[in-house]
């Protein structure tokens, strides 16, 4: 059952020191997220810190990157309150997992159906774009907006609804850009950065995994992978991969994608997609993972052959 805002708003009020947290990998919606709500959090004088791993130097346009607690300074930090943003369950808060638990007050907003709701207090919609649409909802009853807090979320709503072309999109979502457009946010160079530039690694990258690409299933499943070494041959990082997935999907015909890399050594991670009619959260979840019907992930400790043979063996009884 969800708390309140107001509830959440109360702890929040009562703590000085707090640290705010997204999932591991962050990508738009997350790092939008826990800026926006660290920027307003620090208009209300708080002490505010952003934990989070290494993002897509994309994002820079809308974070203050002094707000980012070194991750050397994770061990013995025990903030009065940590904010738990765009995270299912707390494992996903990756090294800021141990930060959370040494936290005074846990707080957990998010938007995933698959949230374990981990925290003391809670506030979980899974009927909401993203968790930066969520974060709006919360600030606007508490604190004036501003540019920085405006272009945070609109960032994070651009990012998660795919550029507003995700089911997810509601008229709320709709209206809630177009009030954060009413400050003077560069909302056309946020949207260029996000899905219209890339590095040229991250071109090599995307043909990399295009060149990959194998049909299955009577064509209604795409796959493809990507490893360390393929990742280095292109100069590239694996901050520059999550654009693959969401491009194999729009090849006619599938109806699920699924897209592996190699993180680290014997750590893969497996980001899925789907379209109506299919659940890629209950997908996710047979390997610990979890997200959204249509949008989901997971890791898989092995691997790459052996990641896509344990998935594999789950599509099959899907098909």
């Amino acid at each position: 059952m969800n708390d309140t805002f107001e509830q959440i708003q109360q702890v929040l009020q009562n703590c000085d020191t707090i640290a705010i947290g997204g999932h591991q990998s962050p990508d738009g919606d997350a790092v939008g997220a826990c800026f926006a709500m660290a920027y307003a959090l620090k208009k209300q004088g708080k002490r505010v810190f952003v934990l989070l791993e290494e993002f897509a130097p994309k994002y820079d346009m809308i974070v203050k990157k002094e707000l980012l607690l070194p991750f050397e300074e994770y061990t013995g930090f025990a903030p009065d309150a940590f904010v738990a943003l765009d995270s299912g369950e707390k494992q996903r808060l990756g090294a800021a997992e141990a930060v959370f638990e040494k936290a005074r007050q846990k707080i957990n907003i998010d938007h995933h159906a698959s949230n374990t709701y981990f925290a003391a207090y809670n506030y979980v919609d899974s009927n909401a774009s993203s968790a930066s649409e969520i974060v709006y909802r919360f600030l606007r009853e508490f604190v004036s907006l501003d540019k920085e807090i405006a272009a945070a979320l609109y960032a994070g709503i651009l990012y998660d609804t795919a550029g507003f072309r995700h089911s997810s999109t509601s008229p709320f979502t709709m209206t809630a850009a177009a009030e954060l457009m009413t400050y003077p946010i560069d909302a056309n160079k946020i949207y260029t950065a996000f899905f219209d530039s890339r590095s040229f690694s991250e071109l090599k990258i995307l043909a990399k995994a295009f060149d990959k690409a194998q049909l299955y299933f009577d064509k209604a499943v795409i796959y493809t992978a990507l490893s360390l070494e393929e990742i280095s041959q292109c100069h590239g990082s694996s901050k520059e991969v999550d654009g693959v997935v969401n491009f194999i999907k729009g090849v006619e015909n599938v109806k699920i994608a699924c897209f592996l890399y190699e993180k680290a050594e014997n750590e893969i991670k497996a980001s899925f997609r789907c379209t109506d009619g299919f659940d890629v959260c209950k997908l996710a979840q047979c390997f610990g993972g979890g997200g959204h019907v249509k949008a989901a992930g997971c890791t898989i400790y092995g691997s790459i052959k052996q990641a896509w043979e344990k998935i594999y063996q789950q599509l099959e009884k899907l098909f």
